[in-house]
């Protein structure tokens, strides 16, 4: 009988099957991330989640991440229709004592009915959306700092201000892709 369902940390497992998880209860499956994959999770970006088998039409499958005491992060889903997707991880931030080697790292897999998933999704979309204001924010702000003013209304910028601005960006981006996420600044 093949495995219901599996997962691999993209660069960094091999497919890792239901069961090498922990199952809690007949819906809730828990993986150890630090005894299973890395000690290293941090570096661990992306996920990809498959079923082995295919599901009632109205359930899914559900991903969640877990660092140190915080509760549950849901990051995406896969159901039959849809039977395999990759997720970022995009770990919580550790806080107070825990920074430096947290408890426990956990990926967990819930078995929900759809229509519970598709508000998560929809509550994800939204994240999506708000992390679009906040690099048009950034954006703005690197703009703003060449501090040439014409009119209330107008800003003068340099010819290639945007090259330097998305070259500022993407170095920013791929040393800490989470940065703007813990950007206080009102949107």
């Amino acid at each position: 009988m093949a495995e219901p369902f599996g997962v691999i940390f993209i660069g960094a497992s091999f497919p890792i099957s239901a069961s090498n998880f922990t199952q809690a209860d007949p819906t809730h499956w828990v993986l150890d991330v630090t005894a299973a994959v890395s000690q290293n999770w941090q570096a661990l970006k992306e996920i990809v989640l498959f079923l082995g088998q295919p599901l009632a039409s109205e359930f899914g499958l559900g991903l969640y991440v877990a660092v140190g005491d915080g509760g549950w992060m849901f990051r995406g889903y896969v159901s039959s229709a849809h039977p395999s997707d990759t997720f970022p991880l995009q770990w919580p931030a550790l806080e107070g004592a825990e920074v430096g080697a947290p408890q426990r790292v956990q990926l967990g897999l819930s078995l929900e009915p759809l229509g519970e998933l598709l508000q998560k999704e929809g509550s994800k979309h939204a994240q999506k959306e708000h992390f679009a204001k906040a690099v048009a924010l950034n954006l703005y702000h690197f703009m703003e700092s060449f501090g040439i003013q014409q009119s209330a209304d107008k800003l003068l910028v340099p010819a290639n201000c945007i090259e330097q601005w998305f070259t500022k960006f993407q170095g920013r981006f791929r040393k800490d892709p989470d940065f703007l996420s813990r950007e206080k600044a009102q949107i």
